[in-house]
This record gives C-alpha cells, sequence and structure tokens, in this order.
C-alpha cells in the first residue's frame, strides 16, 4: 500500500514530460508546405480539371449513366433511347442458328442476353407431367373445335417429358432483346426491323415490348445481371444447342463450293458454290490496286477448276498478269493477235440439253447476227468510221454468208462450217457484179448497193490475207472441249488496253460463249481488267446477251476490274451488273454512300470496304466484303502455302522445277491434290499444312500463317416448351 501511489506519481510524471518533449519536437520540424504553393495558379489548374469530390461517383459515371429518363415503352439510357422486348414464346421444335438473321442485321444496334439455369430433372418431370396431365384433361372435356388444338398440345408436352425421362437436359429460359438508337424515330425502325426477325421464320419467336417494366427488363438484358423480370421457359439440351449455333449460321457453308475466305467474326470458312445460284451464276470482283483482288481472283479460279474434274477454266486478260499462274497450271496458251486463226462469225450447236430449256421464240441464230453485226459495229467504231446506212447492205450481206453455208434458223444446220468475214466479202462482190439480185421492190436500190458494197470492202480489207486482222478472216482454229485450262494471251497488244484490244476482247467472249454452248462440262470464264470492255458502249449489247444467257450454258462469268463507275455508265452495263449473283469488294477508297445505295450496302458495310486492310506481310491476309444473293459477309482471305507458290510463280525467274509437286514424288503430288480437295471442300476443317495470306497485287513474298476455319456446330434440334413463371430466379449459368 506504501509502495503503490509513489509509483503512481513517478508514472504520470513521466507521462507529461513524454508529452513535453514531443511538443517540443513537432514544433521545432513541422513545416507548412502551404507557402510553397503559387495560389493563382493553383485556382486555374482547378478550373482546367477540376478533382472529384467523390471517387466513387466517378467510378459511376463512367460504367453507367448518371440518371435514366423511363418512359412506358422505352428509356432514354445516357444519350440513347432504348426499348427492351422480352420472347414470351419459343417454337417447339426450333432449328439450329434460328436466330441467324437477328446476328446478320449490321444496320442495327442491339443487345440479345439469354438467361439459362439448369433446371431440377425431377422437378422438371413433375411440372410436365403436371402439365400434360391437365392438358389431357381439358382435351377430353372440351367439345369443340379448341379440343383438338389441346389434344395437341397434351401429346406436345407428353412428348417432351418421354425426353426428359429419357435423359435429356432441362433449362429456364430467359431471353431479352435491348434495341438502342440516337433518336426516338430510329429507335422505332430498329425495333420494326428486330421484331420482324424475331417473328419470321427461321426464329418464330413472340416478342413483347416490356410496358410500364423497361426498368426490370434492362436490368434483365445486362451482361452481368439477374433475370428480375421473371418471365421464363423450359427449354431442352437441344434448343440451346440450336440457339448457341446462331452466331455461327451467317457463314455460308455450302456443299460442293470453294473456300472465298474466313469470316472476319466467327473464324468459320465461307464456302460458296457459284454453280448452285439460282439467278446465275457470274460474278465480278473490284477492289484497289494492291487491295488483294487479284490475289484472291487467282485463288478462287485455282480452286474452282481442281475442286471439279469436269470443269474447264479460261482467262482472258491483256496485261499479262495470270501468265504465271497459267504456266503453273499447265495451260493451254493462245497468243491472240499472232497467227491463229479466230472467226468472229462463227457459230455451234445448241446442245440438246439447253434447247429443252429454251423458249420456244428463242433463236440462237438471230443471237448470234446480233453478236456479229456488234464486233462489225465495233470494229467500225475502233476506226473513227461511221456505218450509217451502210448497216442495211452489211447485215444483207452477212445473212447470205450464212445461207450459201446452209445454216438458217434450224439448229441442225449449226454444226455446218461458219463463214468467215472473207465470205462476207465475196458476197459484196457479188453485190458489185449483180446488184439487180439483191435488190428487194425498185431497180433503183441497184446503184445504191453497188455503192455500198464498194465502200464496205474498202472497210473490211485489213481481214484479207496479209491485213492486220487477217487472222480474223479464218476458222477458228483452237478448241477447250479438250482442255483443262486455257490462258488466252493478248500480250502482243504489248500491254495496249485501247484500240483493237477491246474489239479483241469482244471476240473471244463470244468464242468461249459459242464453245460453252456445246461442251457438257462447266465453264469458268475469269475476264480481267474488264472494264475497258465495259466501258465501250458498243460491246455492251452483246455482252448483256452474254451474261442473260450464260447460266443456260453452265457458263460462269468473272468480272475483275479497279472501279465500278463503268456499271453505271449504260443501261446494259447495269444490266450485266444484275447478272451477278456473286459481288466481292475489296478495299476501294472510292465507295462512297451513292456507289453504296447503287450496291445495296448500308453504312456500316460501306464503310468496311473503305476500311478494308489490303494485302500484306504485316496484316497477314487481305479483308473483303462479299455479298451472294443480296446477303453480305466480311471475309479474310487466305492461302495455303502451296497455292502461294503457284500464285507468285514467276516463268521468267523460275523454272516448272519450283512448283509444288514436281519435284517430289508421286506420293508426296498424290497428298497436295488431297488436300487441295480438302481446302475447297465444305467440311469446314482447317489447312492440313498451314495458310499463306493473301498479298498484295505486285507478288511480294508473305509470312506463313495459320489457317483458322473452324467448323460450325451444329446440334440436335430441341423444344421450348410450357410458359412458366420463376419468382426465385436461380443461379445463372
Amino acid at each position: 500500500m506504501l509502495y503503490g501511489p509513489g509509483v503512481l506519481a513517478v508514472s504520470i510524471g513521466l507521462k507529461k514530460a513524454w508529452n513535453w518533449y514531443s511538443s517540443t519536437v513537432d514544433s521545432e520540424h513541422q513545416v507548412n508546405f502551404s507557402r510553397f504553393i503559387d495560389e493563382p495558379a493553383q485556382e486555374e489548374r482547378g478550373r482546367e480539371q477540376p478533382v472529384p469530390d467523390d471517387l466513387g461517383e466517378l467510378q459511376q459515371n463512367t460504367v453507367a449513366p448518371t440518371a435514366i429518363k423511363w418512359e412506358t415503352r422505352s428509356a432514354l439510357v445516357g444519350e440513347q433511347w432504348t426499348t427492351t422486348m422480352s420472347i414470351v414464346d419459343y417454337p417447339d421444335y426450333p432449328s439450329d442458328g434460328y436466330l441467324s438473321d437477328l446476328f446478320e442485321m449490321t444496320d442495327v444496334e442491339f443487345d440479345l442476353t439469354v438467361h439459362l439455369n439448369p433446371k431440377n430433372r425431377q422437378k422438371a418431370r413433375r411440372e410436365l407431367q403436371d402439365a400434360a396431365d391437365d392438358l389431357q384433361v381439358d382435351a377430353d372435356l372440351e367439345q369443340s373445335v379448341r379440343g383438338a388444338y389441346l389434344q395437341e398440345r397434351a401429346d406436345e408436352v407428353s412428348a417432351t417429358y418421354k425426353a426428359v425421362e429419357g435423359g435429356q437436359n432441362v433449362f429456364d429460359q430467359g431471353m431479352f432483346v435491348t434495341v438502342r438508337a440516337d433518336t426516338k424515330a430510329e429507335l422505332r425502325e430498329s425495333a420494326r426491323k428486330v421484331r420482324r426477325a424475331l417473328r419470321d421464320d427461321p426464329a418464330n419467336l413472340t416478342p413483347k415490348t416490356a410496358i410500364c417494366k423497361q426498368d426490370l427488363a434492362l436490368q434483365s438484358a445486362a451482361p452481368i445481371g439477374p433475370n428480375v423480370f421473371g418471365r421464363e421457359s423450359i427449354a431442352l439440351g437441344g434448343a440451346v444447342g440450336a440457339l448457341l449455333a446462331s452466331p455461327n449460321t451467317p457463314n455460308i457453308i455450302e456443299e460442293g463450293g470453294v473456300e472465298f475466305g474466313i469470316h472476319k467474326d466467327t473464324r468459320s470458312p465461307v464456302v460458296i458454290d457459284p454453280f448452285a445460284r439460282e439467278n446465275g451464276y457470274a460474278m465480278f470482283t473490284v477492289g484497289d490496286p494492291g487491295s488483294g483482288k487479284s490475289f484472291g481472283a487467282k485463288q478462287n479460279f485455282i480452286r474452282s477448276i481442281e475442286q471439279s474434274q469436269d470443269r474447264i477454266g479460261i482467262v482472258l486478260e491483256p496485261l499479262n498478269n495470270w501468265t504465271g499462274v497459267s504456266e503453273a497450271l499447265g495451260a493451254e496458251r493462245i497468243t491472240i493477235g499472232g497467227t491463229l486463226g479466230l472467226n468472229p462469225l462463227e457459230i455451234k450447236p445448241t446442245s440438246d440439253r439447253v434447247q429443252r430449256s429454251m423458249g420456244e421464240d428463242a433463236s440462237p441464230f438471230k443471237e448470234k447476227l446480233d453478236d456479229a453485226m456488234s464486233f462489225l459495229t465495233n470494229y467500225f467504231a475502233l476506226r473513227g468510221v461511221e456505218l450509217g446506212d451502210r448497216r442495211t447492205t452489211l447485215e444483207v450481206a452477212l445473212e447470205n454468208a450464212y445461207e450459201r453455208n446452209g445454216i438458217t434458223e434450224d439448229i441442225g444446220t449449226h454444226s455446218n462450217d461458219s463463214p468467215t468475214i472473207r465470205d462476207v466479202m465475196d458476197v459484196l462482190q457479188d453485190m458489185i457484179d449483180d446488184p439487180e439480185t439483191f435488190v428487194v421492190r425498185s431497180t433503183a436500190e441497184a446503184e445504191k448497193i453497188r455503192e455500198d458494197a464498194k465502200w464496205l470492202i474498202d472497210q473490211l480489207r485489213p481481214f484479207e490475207e496479209g491485213g492486220r486482222y487477217a487472222n480474223l478472216g479464218k476458222p477458228t482454229e483452237f478448241d477447250i472441249r479438250d482442255e483443262k485450262t486455257i490462258y488466252l494471251d493478248l500480250g502482243q497488244q504489248e500491254g495496249s488496253v485501247g484500240g483493237s484490244t477491246s474489239l479483241l476482247m469482244q471476240l473471244l467472249i463470244s468464242l468461249v460463249y459459242e464453245r460453252a454452248k456445246e461442251t457438257d462440262k462447266e465453264v469458268v470464264f475469269v475476264i480481267d481488267e474488264a472494264r475497258y470492255i465495259m466501258q465501250d458502249a458498243s460491246n455492251l449489247s452483246f455482252l448483256e446477251t452474254v451474261f442473260r444467257h450464260h447460266r443456260h450454258h453452265d457458263l460462269s462469268i468473272r468480272l475483275v476490274t479497279q472501279t465500278v463507275d463503268e456499271f453505271f455508265q449504260h443501261a446494259e452495263s447495269e444490266a450485266i451488273l444484275d447478272q451477278c449473283a456473286i459481288k466481292q469488294f475489296h478495299r476501294l477508297d472510292g465507295m462512297d454512300e451513292d456507289w453504296a445505295e447503287e450496291f445495296g450496302l448500308n453504312y456500316a458495310q460501306m464503310r468496311y470496304v473503305q476500311d478494308a486492310v489490303p494485302g500484306s506481310e504485316q496484316a497477314g491476309f487481305s479483308e473483303a466484303l462479299v455479298g451472294v444473293d443480296g446477303e453480305w459477309r466480311g471475309i479474310e482471305v487466305q492461302a495455303m502455302d502451296k497455292e502461294q507458290q503457284v500464285i507468285d510463280f514467276n516463268p521468267r525467274e523460275q523454272s516448272s522445277t519450283d512448283l509444288p509437286g514436281t519435284n517430289g514424288s508421286q506420293e508426296e503430288l498424290k497428298a497436295f491434290k488431297e488436300q487441295l480437295n480438302q481446302s475447297t471442300s465444305p467440311s469446314g476443317q482447317a489447312f492440313p499444312g498451314g495458310a499463306s495470306p493473301a498479298e498484295t497485287d505486285g507478288g511480294i513474298d508473305i509470312e506463313d500463317s495459320e489457317g483458322q476455319g473452324q467448323d460450325s456446330t451444329s446440334s440436335d434440334s430441341g423444344s421450348a416448351r410450357e410458359s412458366v413463371e420463376d419468382e426465385n430466379g436461380g443461379r445463372e449459368s
């Protein structure tokens, strides 16, 4: 007791001494930093970038709008108007990818959220059994037309119950779609498009706008939010699989087609068969120089002719850009402009198969007369000579030349030897010697016929022996029936794309068309630098006829060009464009809103063409927008290693032994052919040997990159059944 107060007094004294010491030290070493701050500068910085009072408020404003204006059927979320719909009814047996039409809509901004909660199988069986029993009782009691409907529903629910008993997984499924737009008017139009896509086949869903419940619906449509709206339906595992296949279904995988590229989003192959189109087999490819269009056209040509043994490949172009490919493929090279005979008046018999599909008023003979006159008209136009009213005399001479060879409207006579322009000149000579024979009514016509014939013979002099176009005055001296690949080389025109080049291109198109009429094989006909023949008005009438009838002769004409304006200069060229069922756009700076509207592209598709990645070593691919039957898809064009070697083959710097398969054994050659066949089959598997990216038109070597095509997954069809309300929700999966 004596020591206690003493110890307490000592402790208090020590505490006071420590407090005094601490305060003294702090006062000595404390620094007032405010004297170092420039107050005017601090105020200026505060005005430029104010410091938030609440960090939590700043984070909230970053991830969510500061306010939402709720209306009955819509909501203003931040700066966008939204409307959210729930799905109240599902098809009994949904098809795989039944939401594919919705995913293909590129001009509407929307969010799709699906809540899938695994359901207890025992509980699902009880619910389905109760529903089936109730429906069966109602069907038995109902003595009206409705009884048949109730009986049908009872049978369907009973079938679902049996599927669950057989081991099918069961889910609670809730689906919500939020449509977004900048204005209310745009929102109404976008919502209308989405509803139509959901209601129409293959979706067959019943969407319903969440009236006065937009807040709950929007929460349910959030990526990480629960289904607070509460509307759910029972779905079997097959129905879930059909739903999950929807993002892959926008791809095209057609049996018998060739791979055009890899889908830019789903990374699955886009496999198209041009010969499977109902509205024609023609296509065109357009893109700026260096965009990868020539590479893609060459790759597609190689795959097309290798895809089928009963297919002939023909290339026509004036600038020698396909020399390497033609030599690599062992094509029969036909030099145009030399001594090889090419007859513009040649006519070939139409096969029985085509005759059966022709209309009663169809006339291959008149079609050929129009073709021959188009060629001669083009010839005079290129020489700057006006044919004028001498055209009638020329038409009479042309018809007489065919008649002298026994060729008439009778298709059976079209196998006779065709007349040549020199035969037409013989008829013109007879008009000079005996014009009265060609008079129709009055003898006064004789003198004009004689003068016209003299003038025409003088103008057709270049077709005589020794003339500039002597080879065009002889019978045609090549055939395509016994060749797999043919290269029509206009190299002797010395790179010129004016003057006689367009005349020869028209002639060659006519000859290929006549050959396609008599062969039973499919013909792939590529016309590179097509703008030179498209912009010549005198060619278009004939060319339109060829495009209008090409499908009857299994002829797939593929135009490759750098510009699109030539397709809209004349009515005939627009008609030719309409005949192209497949359109492929590589990067094209000239694709503006006017052209986009002409081709039926929306704003997003137009921007994709403008910004498409050109082929380069850095990118490893080239991008393109391909349209099939009016539907558009973005693709990445890639190539296998050995395809790259074939496309880049330069006969001036390389030998044929550098080509794939020529150095190796027969086993290696066989393996390569199998690899090619696999790449063009609709299997959707990745390239076995890796893939090389598409390049620019310049022929630059590019690094290898692995192919990434994958097959879209197909699932068994399932069914969505009676709608149930689950207020308790459940764990989301």
